[in-house]
């Protein structure tokens, strides 16, 4: 037999050998970790349902949060205009005079 011919054989018998080992590895899931697999899934369904429901409670909270601060934001406006009036007391209108009245209203 040459050198040449018992390479050929020796690599033909790895390869041979090696099919078979790969042949024989099965990739089986074991029902402890088919278990845990199911459990992961039901914990990531619930977990998905309760980020849904937060991110539905934020957006209620931010409609209400934004109302609240308009209310804030027209009552400020209501107090500087009415603060502005305090200030100039007692001529708000400047082309009024107050006037010394007697009994009912009369000068």
């Amino acid at each position: 037999m040459s050198k040449r011919s018992s390479r050929v054989s020796v690599l033909a018998a790895a390869a041979f050998g090696a099919a078979l080992v790969l042949q024989s590895c099965t990739c089986t899931i074991k029902e402890e970790q088919q278990a845990m697999i199911n459990s992961l899934r039901a914990d990531e369904a619930q977990l998905n349902t309760s980020i849904a429901a937060a991110e539905a409670d934020l957006a209620k909270i931010s409609k209400e949060l934004r109302g609240r601060q308009k209310e804030v934001q027209d009552c400020s406006q209501k107090k500087a205009f009415v603060q502005d009036k305090l200030n100039a007391w007692p001529t708000i209108w400047p082309d009024w005079t107050p006037t010394t009245t007697g009994e009912g209203g009369q000068p």
